[in-house]
């Protein structure tokens, strides 16, 4: 189907008078990104999504220039701050081989899937439903408990809304509380990869860190700037935080918050000591020479790589990724990649810290490209392979293929050997890090997500409806699990 077809088709849809569409504002869909469980959530933003791409296809035939950089060949491309990605002619790139993982959640409790379900007609509260390898449902949990974060072993969910609870990700049993959080609510939280320790930044510019085995618990106030930019939110409290992140280093050693990524900016770092945070540094954009790009929109997602030496953020708003020093508290190197609308990409970062894929929605054109986070170059977009033999590097093998927009999950095996696409063939097995197809499960279904248990053997796929599959690694016959209500979001321990 070419350009005109194209375009023709989106005109017969929305009425031949149609010349243009106003997405949303984002105050719309902040609340609906925090809590990524949420069903309508996630329909409202694919609504959003195919607003903004049909008001780009319609205004600019952008599908026709994209198409043209897709066929363009894959480039490696090392970019100063500021720049703004664009591929080259350079056809072979060069990737750090992988480093393979130790797989450590073998408990049964880590390979226990937790799915959001939700009424169809939105009347009642919905349920987290708890399903294990063998497509027995083990456990509920009301949704109107959450929000809620799974811990980084796999074995527990917790609750953070007026109190902290942890239940058991085996059956959904009270396992413990924490008591409560600090005035406000929970806008992000994140555990220590040691297991020891859970920090939360709450709205009334705090962090809290809750010692997991101890049960301590310490709340340190954040700095806030009362003129915080949240482009689309309307009558914000300026004394209350919106847009704001928590992450631990690789080490458990150390905690970083970025509060106010809207702008201006402020990342603060502490040491985690036995008894609660201490404070190192904080830097605010625009002052003493510190600067942090800032995010216009409710989607940003952070990890901090190279031994704890760099914090890497990237925005889903306009694709831009930023590499922050973390002994100067300072930007050292930003650039954009190549999105045409905002929300198209899915950011998956590999647990060896060493590579950013960046998955553009298939529906607005299937193509990969991925950032090497030590170099610092970017490579792609490419082009969606047409065979099953044909190689890498990097390569999605269906036109239609999901590792999942503003994710749920990363769909990345615990060894970081292998990424899993699903679409409606199924799922395809994806080498890393070079993306050649290598096996494909579950071809004649269709499916929306993937989850990985906790040690790799077993993957949990949902549809556009109200079934759920559990699809052994191993390519046995998947089990067909038909729940009550709509399928939604994983809780996962790992989540763009």
């Amino acid at each position: 189907m070419d350009d005109r077809e194209d375009e023709a088709r989106m005109r017969r849809i929305l009425g031949s008078d149609a010349r243009e569409l106003t997405p949303p504002a984002f105050d719309e869909l902040s609340a609906r990104r925090r809590s990524r469980s949420s069903l309508q959530g996630s329909l409202t933003f694919t609504l959003v999504a195919v607003l903004v791409a049909v008001a780009a296809l319609i205004a600019g035939g952008q599908l026709s220039e994209f198409r043209q950089r897709q066929a363009a060949s894959s480039a490696s491309v090392t970019l100063p701050a500021g720049a703004t990605a664009s591929p080259s002619a350079t056809r072979h790139v060069a990737l750090p081989p992988v480093v393979a993982r130790p797989i450590t959640r073998t408990s049964p409790a880590a390979q226990v899937a937790w799915v959001g379900t939700y009424p169809a007609n939105q009347n009642g509260a919905g349920a987290y439903v708890g399903i294990d390898p063998s497509g027995k449902i083990v456990g509920r949990l009301s949704t109107d408990d959450g929000p809620y974060w799974r811990s980084a072993d796999g074995t527990q969910i917790f609750a953070i809304r007026d109190d902290i609870r942890a239940y058991s990700a085996l059956d959904g049993k009270l396992a413990r509380s924490y008591g409560p959080i600090a005035a406000g609510r929970a806008i992000d939280a994140a555990f220590s990869a040691d297991g020891r320790w859970l920090a939360i930044v709450g709205s009334a510019a705090f962090v809290q860190i809750v010692g997991l085995q101890t049960g301590t618990s310490q709340t340190t106030p954040l700095g806030h700037s009362a003129s915080a930019q949240h482009p689309g939110l309307r009558g914000n409290d300026p004394s209350t935080l919106i847009w704001s992140s928590v992450v631990f280093s690789p080490d458990s050693r150390r905690v970083y918050t970025l509060v106010d990524w809207g702008g201006p900016g402020r990342l603060t770092a502490f040491d985690v000591t036995p008894t609660g945070l201490v404070q190192r540094a904080t830097s605010v954009d625009r002052e003493n020479g510190k600067t942090f790009a800032p995010c216009g929109g409710p989607g940003l997602t952070a990890r901090v790589v190279e031994n704890g030496a760099t914090l890497v953020t990237f925005c889903y708003v306009d694709a831009q990724v930023s590499f922050i020093d973390l002994t100067s508290l300072n930007t050292v190197a930003t650039f954009r990649a190549s999105m045409a609308n905002p929300f198209w990409l899915a950011p998956i970062f590999t647990p060896d810290g060493q590579l950013l894929y960046l998955h553009q929605y298939p529906s607005f054109g299937d193509a990969m490209q991925v950032v090497d986070l030590a170099t610092r170059s970017l490579l792609g977009p490419v082009p969606t392979p047409k065979q099953l033999t044909d190689p890498g590097p990097f390569a999605w093998l269906f036109p239609v293929a999901y590792a999942g927009g503003t994710p749920s999950t990363v769909p990345v095996s615990p060894d970081g050997l292998k990424l899993y696409a699903v679409g409606s063939l199924g799922v395809t097995v994806l080498r890393i890090p070079d993306l050649k197809p290598v096996a494909r499960l579950a071809s004649d279904l269709a499916l929306s997500e993937v989850w990985v248990s906790g040690d790799g053997k077993t993957l949990f796929g949902t549809t556009n409806g109200k079934t759920v599959y559990v699809i052994p690694e191993n390519g046995g016959a998947p089990i067909k699990l038909d729940l009550s209500d709509q399928a939604g979001y994983f809780i996962a321990s790992e989540h763009g």
